[in-house]
């Protein structure tokens, strides 16, 4: 019989609409979305038009945990389908989070007419630089480059490290990257791209399912930030990928 386990890693929580993805209704079937800051105060819902079946993925989990179908999720850096189950539609404080797999097919959205990529490109194609305006949809898991600028970390639910776990009541955990990761020789190139752009004061910024890093920082448009994008995390020097437990719907892989 399935059974579904707490995801082990980092549970997103409190981010803004813009920083995750969402599964809604959209002409009688069950379909990913994303809204898309467009400039001077204009949101765009950009519907997936592929079929990589991550809509019916999501709502499985859902209605296997008794939760409606329908409503946010996440993909992490390692790829991994994170689902808020409770806690409401918006799936923040509250929500317990299961894994429904690994993204296999890349997303395919479109803004007039032209292709919408969480890739870190320009409008031609090319390339974005460290430094430069993050301008495609915003989903990620947030982190926090701590202050001084000396590491990375996250805050998520305790687990219990009882096999199925269960949430610590009450409790968070704080995962530093000085204390995970085992090449430290590696530790300043990831922490020095944030750095550029936050620096030394630290803040939270963004990791989507490409390893992109982008951070809000000033006012400019829509929900009065810029996000600019610092870069990309390195296997060698980035928070070690949680082990997927068991999957709905679908494999591991």
């Amino acid at each position: 019989m399935e059974a579904h386990v707490l995801y082990r890693g980092a549970w997103p929580q409190s981010v803004s609409k813009l920083a995750k993805y969402s599964v809604r209704l959209v002409d009688g079937e069950w379909k990913v979305t994303v809204s898309y800051d467009a400039g001077v105060g204009l949101r765009y819902l950009a519907v997936e038009g592929g079929a990589t079946g991550v809509a019916k993925r999501v709502n499985a989990v859902k209605t296997a945990l008794r939760d409606k179908p329908g409503g946010a999720f996440y993909v992490n850096e390692y790829r991994h389908l994170l689902v808020p189950v409770g806690g409401g539609e918006l799936g923040g404080a509250g929500s317990l989070y299961y894994c429904a797999g690994r993204l296999i097919d890349e997303f395919r959205f479109e803004y007039e007419s032209q292709p919408l990529t969480t890739r870190p490109v320009r409008p031609d194609g090319t390339p974005l630089e460290a430094g430069e305006r993050w301008i495609g949809p915003r989903p990620g898991i947030p982190y926090v480059l701590a202050a001084g600028a000396g590491d990375i970390y996250y805050k998520t639910p305790a687990l219990t490290e009882a096999d199925p776990p269960t949430v610590r009541a009450g409790m968070t955990r704080k995962v530093q990257l000085t204390k995970v990761l085992h090449n430290r020789q590696a530790l300043p190139s990831v922490i020095q791209l944030v750095a550029r752009v936050r620096g030394h004061k630290g803040g939270r910024f963004y990791v989507n399912e490409h390893g992109a890093m982008f951070t809000p920082l000033g006012a400019g448009d829509g929900d009065g930030l810029d996000y600019i994008y610092c870069g990309q995390i390195s296997p060698e020097a980035w928070f070690p990928e949680p082990q997927i437990e068991l999957v709905a719907g679908g494999g591991t892989n």
